[in-house]
């Protein structure tokens, strides 16, 4: 009997083994084939261009000239050297381009990178498109880590998403903006982009800025909001969170006028974490969904972010008539938002409904925002279960009151906030900033 579990077991290894080598083999024989494919293309391409007169060529060439360009396929970069383009790097599918200003001719077949400085790309890689995405240069507001890394020789560039966007095949020395978990946010070419940490050789003190890390951060609290200049507007909402649009005007006027930058919910919990340092900043949030149609075209208006922490069983972020690109939606949680639920303060039901109950129910709020990890606790009630079960639904911050800033290292899921009423006036809220 044991022998036969002996050959069985040899049997499986041979039997591996050989299944090893065919897979090897099928690889080999796949990518000689491309390489084989590349080379009768590239060879055909160039039979091509000899049989067209001077005048074909440069009109062949013009076709694929312009300001803007994108990319065909993953193509290669290439770099002068010597009076000859060599490769030095790749591109990905689809990726965009300015290049320089050039004459063509029969010989401009390399056309240079305006975005990449000292970069080339061959004219049968690209074609024509009218303009570049706009560039989210929003990172140029956040303070630099006055560190810089220098990369390997060979370094991959990703955008936020990990996706790959080029290779280059040299070393670069680069200002650090993001430390994040195995990889680092540096400033390329003009972009924020990101390379892991594995591909840096070291890292080292630089003088990128003189401007300092914000020690804390104050985080508003608003809830509902009313147009002065409407008796019916005025009249459903009498309550003392009950804020005008003309004061919240005030506010953001006030922002606007001191150069306050308003971190999104993303940006702030990777300052909470360490990993990004903002300048003069204040995080505006918006608790439930009832009464916040009259405020949105604000934030819209001023160019500041704001977070809604939305009770989903009552508002949809899709039912608001406008919804502008500086609001998020965040978990207020989807049906717990009840009074008398539990013992204690206002009864929020988080503080001791059955497990089972919360899970289904945050599952559904997030299920309805985009996965959202951020939560608020209605009424602002919590305990150590609260915090347990959000945890085991996959949130990762949650918010209180508190009437303090939040700092870096602080518990996550007890982020304070200010709560404000309708008394406050813009220049209440000088001292906090």
């Amino acid at each position: 009997m044991k022998k036969n579990k002996v050959k069985s077991k040899n049997l499986f290894i041979v039997i591996l083994f050989f299944l090893i080598l065919v897979v090897f083999a099928v690889g080999y024989m796949l990518k000689d084939a491309n390489d084989k494919n590349a080379k009768d293309k590239k060879e055909k391409d160039e039979q091509e261009e000899l049989r067209m007169s001077e005048e074909e060529l440069k009109k062949k060439i013009q076709e694929s000239y312009n300001k803007y360009v994108i990319t065909n396929d993953n193509v290669n970069l290439y770099k002068l050297e010597n009076d000859n383009y060599v490769e030095s790097g790749s591109i990905s599918k689809d990726q965009k381009l300015e290049l320089k200003e050039i004459e063509i001719t029969k010989d401009t077949k390399f056309f240079p990178i305006l975005s990449l400085d000292g970069y080339y790309i061959n004219y049968k890689d690209v074609s024509k498109i009218e303009a570049l995405d706009e560039i989210d240069s929003r990172y140029k507001r956040y303070v630099p880590f006055n560190e810089n890394v220098e990369t390997n020789d060979n370094i991959n560039f990703y955008d936020k998403d990990n996706n790959l966007l080029f290779n280059l095949k040299e070393s670069f020395n680069l200002p650090v903006i993001i430390k994040d978990d195995n990889k680092y946010g540096v400033e390329f070419n003009n972009r924020l982009l990101y390379i892991n940490s594995s591909d840096v050789k070291r890292i080292y003190v630089n003088s990128n800025t003189s401007e300092s890390n914000l020690g804390s951060i104050p985080i508003l609290n608003y809830h509902f909001f009313y147009d002065e200049d409407s008796a019916e507007s005025r009249r459903n909402c009498n309550q003392d969170i009950c804020l005008s649009v003309q004061k919240l005007r005030s506010h953001l006027e006030l922002f606007k006028n001191n150069n306050i930058f308003t971190p999104t919910l993303n940006e702030l919990e990777m300052y909470l974490d360490g990993k990004l340092q903002l300048p003069r900043s204040v995080v505006l949030t918006i608790d439930d969904g009832w009464l916040i149609q009259d405020a949105l075209p604000l934030f819209e208006e001023y160019q500041m972010n704001a977070t809604v922490f939305l009770i989903t069983a009552w508002y949809v972020p899709g039912s608001y008539a406008y919804n502008p690109k500086y609001v998020e939606f965040h978990s207020h949680g989807n049906d717990i938002h009840n009074p008398g639920v539990c013992p204690g303060g206002q009864g929020g039901g988080i503080k001791c409904l059955d497990k089972d109950i919360l899970l289904k129910d945050l599952a559904e709020s997030r299920s309805k925002l985009n996965n959202t990890t951020y939560f608020c606790y209605p009424f602002f009630e919590y305990n150590n279960y609260a915090i347990e079960v959000l945890k085991e639904s996959g949130f990762t911050m949650a918010f209180i009151g508190g009437m303090r800033k939040a700092s870096p290292g602080v518990n996550k899921f007890l982020v304070p906030r200010y709560e404000l009423n309708k008394t406050v006036v813009a220049e209440d809220l000088l001292p906090i900033l």
